[in-house]
């Protein structure tokens, strides 16, 4: 069996060959040589793979950019968790959650689970890479987000999100961050850690660990919960995206308050930010507070998307040809 760590607790500077304690810690560590004063990047190896560079921490996990080692495949993520890491046996339930049903939904659309391996050191998970980051670094860099551009995001993410209720799949925990690109700009959705199906409601504890910003409302009050709610969190996603900010302030709140701020009708206004009036009709329907106010159905939602860019598609068209024939007419009065 291999272990988390590659057996040795210690390792040599590789400038001066010091031996360097490392089993307390992190991951892919810098650290000064206190011999030589060299930075040493330690812990670079788990199991067969070795670590790359951090792609990003979600929770009680790191997910690094790795390749197996001594081979010349492709990069992969990998996401590892340490047993000695906090709430390690819950954090692991939901990693094993995760490539269960990652692998039941298996659809283009959902970032591939390659292989998932647990030892006596803790637990990771192979997936493949999406070198485009994620839909929360783009907000975090203050990235400018075209509508039709957003509109085409949330139809991918509806794909992935149809396919897993085909199977009696919620995925419970729509952020920005489960939300990722390929190099060539296609979304893909990520992380079932905490989605359930609908004939073991009670299986996670969705309401306590889903992120505050963008949970349904019913998921946090425990009432029934459906497909709906993941509407609800892409609703948020997407408003985070084009305002800059979740739909709540709700950093820091109890559990009894936020389920007073959920209830709280959101508006996101079509003049103030810019957007085709379907555009943010549409939002605006998802976020609502009541599920029976939302779409009934994947597909009706479905239609409302590509309603909203086709129509944002020709409002573009005709804008782009009202300022060719200025151009055009300009030019002609100077000759």
């Amino acid at each position: 069996m291999s272990h988390l760590t590659s057996s040795e607790q210690v390792e040599p500077c590789p400038e001066c060959g010091l031996i360097l304690e490392v089993t307390a810690l992190a991951l892919f560590a810098l650290v000064k040589c206190p011999r030589c004063s060299c930075k040493v990047r330690v812990r670079r190896r788990v199991g067969r793979y070795e670590l790359l560079g951090v792609l990003g921490q979600g929770g009680s996990s790191m997910v690094f950019r790795a390749r197996v080692h001594d081979e010349s495949g492709g990069e992969i993520a990998l996401k590892v968790l340490e047993k000695k890491t906090p709430g390690y046996e819950e954090s692991l339930m939901h990693l094993r959650n995760e490539v269960e049903y990652a692998r039941q939904v298996d659809h283009p659309k959902v970032v591939k689970v390659i292989d998932f391996e647990e030892t006596s050191d803790g637990a990771w998970l192979v997936m493949e890479i999406m070198e485009g980051g994620s839909l929360h670094d783009l907000i975090a860099t203050r990235s400018k987000f075209s509508e039709e551009g957003l509109l085409e995001t949330g139809l991918e993410i509806l794909k992935a999100l149809s396919a897993a209720y085909t199977k009696g799949i919620v995925h419970r925990d729509l952020k920005p961050a489960n939300i990722l690109f390929a190099s060539s700009g296609s979304a893909k959705l990520a992380d079932f850690g905490l989605a359930c199906h609908l004939s073991s409601k009670s299986a996670l504890r969705g309401d306590i660990m889903a992120t505050p910003d963008y949970v349904a409302p019913e998921i946090i009050s425990g009432k029934a919960w459906d497909f709906r709610s993941d509407l609800y969190g892409l609703g948020g996603c997407l408003y985070h995206a084009i305002t800059g900010r979740p739909p709540h302030n709700t950093e820091g709140e109890t559990l009894q308050q936020l389920r007073v701020i959920k209830r709280h009708i959101v508006t996101l206004c079509a003049k103030q930010w810019r957007l085709h009036p379907q555009t943010a009709t549409l939002i605006n329907r998802m976020l609502l507070p009541d599920p029976e106010n939302r779409f009934s159905s994947y597909d009706e939602l479905e239609s409302h998307f590509l309603s909203a860019l086709q129509s944002v598609q020709v409002t573009q068209s005709e804008t782009f040809k009202a300022g060719m024939s200025r151009f055009v007419g300009l030019f002609r009065g100077k000759h």
